[in-house]
């Protein structure tokens, strides 16, 4: 390494450690003193141990304060003057991971953690500062190890599989200890060799063998007791339209619910990397998204709560009622405004052996979770998607010593983004198998080879593999039939009339809404997509409403006409490049120069279901159902009914 690459890293490492650990300017210091309490600490007292739940914001005044891992006692980090504790934990309210103790003389200021929000969004400089502190600790601990919880058992084991996914998932820190190896059995040995995998050690001297999610859950901090309430608006489904929808609510006012049955993320949460997402031009995986997400969310003041399941809904009967979801916690949500943002299923792989390998060699995720099991291993990814297009790269790139086989039923190019394709041409240990699809899988106790059959020729190939991740598209999960009556969300307004937004989307109304990819009875949405690696990030139009997708007068008063003729006519577009992302272009051959909506081939055969989306506009005349403007209308709307 050259001496120019080493000192770029070194100006890095000290570039990010000063953003984890920065500093209060005086000025930042005068805003905080209001809010705190000064609190006198002798050389050695313990400030707050790990384990403990939403803990205070402490700055230090005077002297130093010691962060160590509660394990073996080893020193993470030591605060002087002007730095302040935390992570992510201050916002998720969870178990602190860590533990603090004075050195020397100390003072503190303590802000208490039901004050840290107001500081928050009251000074947004400081604010600022704050969550990208936490974030980045977070990020620096992960590297770290040796933190959180321990969870030992065989690395292609479906529970096992299920605990790492869920506390990955809810960026929860953990280790792994792989029992299939020595250093793992010795591990599992001196932990007294629990019967039951997996076991974890939750380092408060519980060990668990075998958990469900929800003990999982209790003994990580995750699961917040969700009493019987009632709120403004409740959301289901955690993915990018479940979490943007709660910002956008919860930053306007409105006393926001989000449950999901797993954690934040949806199937962008199993992304290993997202490149082309506005406003992050290096990229970031989907957890890194999801996890800004929620300390967004959780910043306004909405509140999550995972995992947990819907077993009943009942929907309001009549202006004034409520939405009732009764959750197998044993609470009842009752909400104004439903939105179902259930996400999709990855399609299964369909081949001799796929169920016996699931969960221990066929995967349909890949993050660092799934790619940590087989290092130096040759795989296979199958799709010619995107989202096989970005693990193909991310395992070539994490193990360059490994082959990535790329299998593509048809030909590689259409359905991925030309840049991805590049890299894969590119990448010297990626192989492309098109005109491919897998016929069977073969292994004793885990996967060891795949049997290929090429399309044109018929012939069949026996491929030596430890692992197949499977990206060849989704369905919706909406697998229980959506709730009767009231379906629509009623009269459209055009764009910039907070009345008629108030009458889409008024809480009076008592409507549900369903979300992101799932659309009743018509299956899954293709909505147009700018070339995402992540089918659910997507945007939405309005354009069974010409109001919407042409506000001019005219356009308003055929809405107008539309709405007072009855049935809303089948889903028009305004889009050029939506209409080729759906497999149809407009029926007259070409698309009107004032982007007036006309019906396209794929459209038509899709009914007008109004979504929430994470808005990514591809025109300024498409309205986001759920956006900032809608929210906002929601909260004017609850103020006239209070």
């Amino acid at each position: 390494m050259s001496q120019t690459t080493q000192e770029r890293d070194k100006a890095l490492v000290v570039q990010r450690e000063e953003a984890a650990f920065p500093r209060l300017t005086s000025a930042e210091l005068a805003l905080v003193r209001p809010l705190a309490k000064p609190c006198d600490y002798a050389d050695g007292d313990v400030v707050f141990r790990a384990g403990q739940p939403d803990i205070d914001l402490y700055v230090v005044e005077r002297g130093q304060m010691e962060i160590r891992n509660p394990i073996d006692g080893r020193l993470i980090a030591v605060f002087e003057p002007g730095n302040f504790s935390g992570d992510i934990d201050m916002l998720t309210g969870r178990p602190v991971i860590a533990t603090a103790v004075a050195r020397g003389p100390t003072r503190l200021l303590c802000v208490p953690n039901g004050q840290l929000r107001s500081l928050i969004n009251r000074v947004p400089s400081l604010g600022e500062k704050l969550i990208l502190a936490f974030t980045r600790r977070r990020e620096v601990l992960a590297q770290l190890g040796g933190l959180g919880l321990r969870v030992f058992g065989p690395g292609r084991c479906r529970a096992t599989s299920a605990v790492r996914e869920f506390l990955y998932k809810n960026f929860v820190p953990f280790t792994w200890f792989d029992t299939e190896t020595e250093a793992g059995k010795q591990a599992l040995t001196e932990l007294g060799s629990p019967p039951r995998a997996p076991v974890i050690d939750c380092g408060n001297g519980r060990v668990l063998g075998n958990p469900s999610l929800q003990q999982l859950a209790m003994e990580a901090g995750v699961w917040r007791h969700c009493p019987t309430q009632d709120v403004d608006f409740a959301i289901v489904g955690a993915g990018p339209a479940g979490l943007t929808a709660a910002v956008y609510a919860s930053s306007e006012g409105l006393s926001t619910l989000l449950l999901d049955k797993l954690g934040p993320g949806g199937q962008a949460g199993a992304s290993s990397r997202i490149e082309n997402f506005i406003g992050f031009p290096a990229g970031l995986s989907g957890a890194d998204l999801a996890t800004r997400s929620v300390l967004q969310l959780l910043k306004f003041g909405a509140r999550m709560v995972a995992p947990v399941a819907v077993e009943k809904l009942s929907t309001a009967t009549s202006a004034d009622d409520r939405h009732a979801l009764q959750l197998d916690c044993g609470a009842e949500i009752r909400c104004r405004v439903l939105l179902l943002a259930l996400g999709v299923r990855w399609r299964r792989l369909e081949a001799d052996g796929a169920d016996r390998f699931a969960g221990a060699g066929i995967y349909y995720a890949c993050t660092r979770v799934e790619a940590d099991l087989f290092d130096a291993q040759d795989v296979a990814v199958v799709g010619g998607g995107n989202s096989a297009g970005q693990a193909a790269m991310f395992l070539a790139e994490c193990c360059p010593s490994r082959t990535v086989h790329l299998l593509v039923r048809r030909t590689l190019g259409p359905g991925m983004s030309e840049y991805l394709v590049a890299r894969i041409r590119a990448a010297a240990n990626v192989v492309v198998h098109e005109q491919t699809e897998i016929e069977a899988l073969h292994g004793d106790s885990h996967l060891e080879a795949i049997r290929l059959r090429n399309n044109l020729t018929g012939a069949a190939t026996q491929l030596p593999c430890a692992a197949v991740f499977v990206f060849i598209g989704a369905d919706p999960a909406a697998s229980r039939a959506m709730p009767a009556g009231n379906e629509r969300t009623g009269r459209a307004g055009g764009r910039g009339h907070p009345r008629g937004v108030r009458q889409a989307c008024g809480l009076r109304s008592g409507r549900w809404f369903p979300g992101g990819d799932v659309r009743p009875s018509t299956g899954i949405h293709q909505p147009l997509r700018p070339e995402a690696n992540h089918e659910n990030w997507d945007s939405r139009c309005w354009g069974s409403c010409p109001g919407f997708c042409n506000p001019s007068a005219e356009g308003r008063a055929r809405g107008a006409t539309q709405q007072q003729s009855g049935p809303r006519q089948p889903e028009t577009t305004c889009c050029k490049a939506r209409q080729r992302r759906q497999g149809g272009d407009d029926e007259r051959g070409g698309q009107s120069p004032d982007c007036r909506p006309r019906r396209s081939v794929a459209q038509s055969r899709r009914s007008a279901w109004p979504v929430a989306g994470l808005g990514w506009p591809h025109s300024d005349r498409c309205h986001q159902p759920l956006s900032p403007s809608v929210a906002r209308a929601c909260r004017l709307e609850r103020s006239s009914i209070e």
